[in-house]
């Protein structure tokens, strides 16, 4: 083989990833930063946050299952409101409950406080990898009748090509987590890409999210 043809190959292989690696910096560094906080993260001193931060939105993680509430809720959702800061809350699906009384005790505990995004339902998947579909579609239908928009569906990529993927999950947007420097290889609007960032006010890691370029906060607030 012609030495010139293989330098050649070489440099344009390696030109192409510099520019793929150049263009994925880019959208990470442009697109809008949120962050999911809940109980982990204590007590969060949400005036620093949202001085001292470029962030635009906050997920505030709410009930898991039928009847348990985050203990940060009530404070998280007060003192973000106060401030300023764009906020939705964040259900963890538990496929052993009933889907109305995991919906009951997420509007339970929301009651009161107004969100400015769309609730979101966290779907972790159990061993053996199941989750319940009709009870996870009924729990769906029972916050979209409530607050008049689709919630978004929350997983990890594994859980999200088994079960979101297909036709019938089509017009719900997706809140991939998929820790790493890597954009996610699924479909979002949301993407968990660290669980472990660090932003002034909050002394523990926090998990941060951000959009997808192609979509804005003002965006996701009209769905």
């Amino acid at each position: 083989m012609n030495r010139n043809n293989t330098r050649s190959r070489i440099f344009v292989a390696a030109f192409t990833l510099f520019v793929a690696l150049v263009s994925v910096a880019s959208a990470q560094t442009t697109a809008p930063l949120g962050i999911l906080v809940s109980q982990d993260q204590n007590t969060i001193d949400w005036p620093t946050v949202k001085e001292n931060n470029d962030l635009e939105f906050a997920y505030i993680m709410a009930t898991n299952g039928a009847a348990i509430t985050d203990t940060r809720l009530g404070f998280n959702l007060a003192q973000a409101h106060k401030v300023g800061m764009p906020i939705g809350c964040v259900h963890r699906y538990d496929r052993h409950y009933s889907a109305q009384g995991q919906f009951d005790n997420f509007q339970a505990a929301v009651k009161g406080y107004y969100m400015d995004l769309p609730p979101v339902v966290y779907v972790v998947p159990d061993s053996p990898f199941d989750i319940n579909v009709k009870r996870l579609d009924m729990l769906l239908q029972l916050f979209e009748q409530a607050y008049g928009v689709k919630p978004l569906i929350m997983a990890n990529q594994q859980a999200y090509l088994k079960y979101f993927s297909l036709e019938r999950y089509a017009s719900y947007h997706v809140l991939i987590v998929s820790n790493g420097l890597q954009f996610p290889a699924t479909r979002y609007t949301l993407w968990q890409y660290t669980d472990k960032e660090k932003v002034a006010g909050i002394m523990d890691y926090v998990p941060a999210l951000k959009l997808h370029p192609t979509y804005s906060v003002k965006t996701i607030k009209s769905l």
